[in-house]
């Protein structure tokens, strides 16, 4: 072969070498494409192996987008994205010996700028709970004269998603410090939470108490106003009405006196209601946040709630600063959590541990929105007792945070049927933002 034709030769290769590469660009929207393998790992000793059909998630840290896959029989999804860095996640449920096994995990990292990425997800395991957060109201509600929002209407509901009567007396109400999760956090050490190789959560301020026993019945639920249990629309129209017989509070004037968190609570709740606090750290109300609380309810082990609190060995001084002492609670005393994250906002960081919940439910303040438990379908729909009085046809949800079970467990209750709430421990998947409180219906 002449060396004319050599180099027409190569040419022509380079040509299509170039010409199939920008096809290939072209086709995928002009990026970059990886293969990526996420690998499931399971506790060691748990007795559980991986299995094929479990849905891992991938989300681009830069976006909102997301991709789905589920594993193959190796415990393995593989995706096919553009470069860029993902967050990994997981969820999983077994049932053995009549528990609910739940495992959970997150990999806030991964980096996709090679052909080919490999990366793993560490799974957490926990027992699924009895007692669930059905509700967390604490964005508030526009003012009626346009001029802001009153968000001093908070209020959480329990549900006991079991079949019996449960004895709730020595359950404690926590949130994490740092309070706002857009805020920065001094408790990442080289992208890691440092206290998540210690197996605990940090809970600021204080801790709240039911000073009464309480039993909560199968299917039924308890509200706890966490400020002002007084009827709020009489002054703003699109708030609550948190002064009833049945509902529980917030309210300890010893320890928290901020008559703007704590107005004295309505007279139709009887101070057996009244919830009290051991406070170890400053100010004068319990900041829960309107923008993205960690929230949590964990009961004590082998202790009671006033030992562990007064033991100085689960003090944490946070950022190492005096005036933010935080106790230390297990994470296995933990019954329920949820993390919520404020919709849209660049830098939103993780506070609960995977093992309470793996991942985030968004929030939108100011405007009346609610955090909603989504429906366990299969099971609700399960019941024999339920034939004839399940609603459906649910649009309640935020543009697209709803509950894909189509069930309105609302109008459903009300209409005589036993709701079973999902419960993975992971608030990506269990919860949604509601357009109004469930307190408005």
């Amino acid at each position: 072969m002449s060396m004319m034709k050599k180099m027409l030769f190569a040419c022509c290769v380079l040509i299509l070498i170039l010409a199939f590469s920008a096809c290939k660009e072209k086709e995928n929207g002009g990026y970059q494409v990886s293969s990526v393998s996420i690998r499931l790992v399971y506790p060691e000793g748990s007795g559980f192996e991986p299995v094929e059909g479990v849905s891992v998630t991938l989300k681009n840290t830069s976006g909102s987008t997301t991709f789905s896959q589920s594993t193959n029989a190796e415990g393995v999804a593989v995706f096919e994205v553009p470069q860029g860095i993902y967050e990994a996640s997981a969820s999983d449920k077994r049932v053995a010996d009549a528990k609910v096994y739940l495992f959970n995990g997150l990999n806030t990292s991964v980096n996709v700028t090679q052909e080919t990425v490999e990366a793993t997800i560490k799974l957490e395991m926990s027992l699924g709970g009895s007692v669930l957060i059905k509700e967390l109201y604490v964005g508030g509600c526009p003012k009626d004269d346009g001029s802001g929002t009153f968000a001093m209407d908070q209020y959480v509901v329990l549900y006991n998603n079991s079949s019996e009567t449960l004895d709730i007396s020595d359950f404690a109400l926590g949130m994490v410090n740092p309070y706002n999760p857009h805020a920065s956090n001094k408790d990442y050490v080289n992208g890691e939470l440092f206290y998540a190789a210690e197996g605990w959560i940090p809970a600021g301020t204080a801790v709240w108490y039911f000073d009464k026993q309480v039993q909560l019945e199968a299917g039924k639920e308890l509200v706890i106003a966490l400020n002002g249990a007084i009827d709020h629309t009489q002054t703003y129209s699109q708030s609550v009405n948190l002064a009833n017989r049945t509902y529980y509070c917030l309210y300890d004037i010893e320890d928290f006196n901020n008559a703007k968190y704590y107005p004295s609570p309505s007279e139709l709740i009887s101070t057996d209601h009244y919830l009290k606090a051991y406070k170890y750290g400053l100010g004068n109300a319990w900041p829960v946040s309107q923008f993205g609380p960690a929230f949590f309810v964990f009961r004590p082990e082998s202790t009671t709630l006033q030992a562990f609190v007064d033991d100085a060995s689960t003090t944490n001084l946070y950022g190492g600063s005096a005036s933010q002492p935080r106790k230390k609670v297990p994470a296995e005393w933990v019954v329920d959590g949820i993390e919520v994250f404020v919709q849209g906002a660049d830098g939103n960081q993780k506070r609960l541990l995977p093992s309470v919940d793996a991942g985030y439910v968004e929030l939108t303040r100011g405007m009346g929105y609610t955090l909603y438990r989504n429906v366990d379908k299969e099971a609700t729909e399960a019941l024999a007792e339920n034939e004839g009085k399940l609603v459906y046809n649910y649009s309640l949800g935020v543009g697209n945070s709803t509950d894909a079970s189509g069930i309105d467990a609302e109008a459903s209750l009300k209409n005589g049927a036993r709701i079973i709430f999902q419960d993975t421990n992971n608030s990506t998947a269990d919860f949604h933002q509601r357009s109004k409180s469930s307190l408005r219906n």
